[in-house]
Parts: structure tokens; sequence; C-alpha cells
């Protein structure tokens, strides 16, 4: 009975010599200024806005490769229709040719971060067509990008065309 009990206490004691530890290295991880932090945002709020148009950049021009690249396996997307769809929906779409883009401009791109989390917000006028009706227009979408593995990949997506 004293063998488990002394094993018991010499887990416990490692456990939480573990866990201090990890608090210790948390907390030497935090930047020390809130200028630090204010970069650090401005560095993923820029990498996010540059995601953005590479994203709509190689959607245009590679289809298929830039939702395996971008879109997460379980990407969660709303388009204008108001049709929910996941990645091989969107893979589905471009292989046929159900949806095809000529064009695609974004603007007025907005990001927030939240750790590793990014919600981006803007606008994007595009030319092309879903089984072969126009849907060239402007629209503003939303995409919610997340680090996973050391990557941003976008976890949901939103669409709405302006009405002109």
């Amino acid at each position: 009975m004293r063998d488990i009990f002394a094993i018991a206490l010499l887990c416990l004691l490692s456990l939480s010599l573990a866990a201090s530890q990890q608090a210790g290295t948390a907390k030497s991880q935090k930047p020390n200024t809130k200028t630090e932090t204010a970069s650090s945002t401005s560095n993923v709020e820029d990498q996010i806005k540059k995601l953005e148009q590479d994203w709509a950049q190689a959607t245009m021009k590679e289809g298929v490769v830039a939702v395996d690249q971008y879109e997460a396996d379980d990407i969660i997307s709303t388009d204008p229709s108001g049709r929910v769809t996941g990645k091989e929906d969107d893979k589905k779409d471009l292989v046929s040719g159900d949806l095809k883009f000529q064009s695609m401009e974004l603007s007025d791109l907005n990001v927030r971060v939240y750790g590793d989390t990014a919600v981006a917000a803007g606008a994007n006028t595009l030319k092309g067509t879903y089984k072969e009706q126009d849907i060239s227009g402007k629209y503003r979408f939303t995409d919610t990008w997340v680090k996973r593995y050391g990557k941003w990949q976008v976890v949901a997506s939103q669409a709405t065309k302006v009405q002109q």
C-alpha cells in the first residue's frame, strides 16, 4: 500500500513541476509591451490580406489546387444563394466547370486577429458564371481563418451579392 501511495505522490509532484514549468514558459513567451502585440497583430493582418489576394488569384488560375491549399477540410461556406457547402462541393463545382471565374478584384479588406484566429471582411468584384448563369458583380464577404499546424486555413466563408 505504501508503494502505491509513494508512486501516486511522485506522479502528482511530477505533474505539478511540469505545470509550473509550462506556465513559466508561457509567461516568458508573452510580449512585454503593447508595441510588440500591435506589431505582431499588424503582421498577421498583412499576412491574411495577402492570403486573401493569393486565394482569389489561385482560384481563377488553379481551381481545385487553390481549394486544397487555402480551405480547411472542414470548411463551412455559405454562398450568395444561401447554399451551404463544404470543401468537396467547392472542388466539384470547379472540376465540373460549373463554376468559372474570369476575374476577381478584392478591395476594402479589413482583418481582425484573435490569437490563432483571424476574421477577414472585404469586397470582391468578379466576373464569372455558375452553371452557365452570369454571377458577375460586387460581393461582400467574411472569411474566418484559423492557424492549424503552422498554416492559415479558411474554416468559414460567407458571401453576399451587393444589390446595385
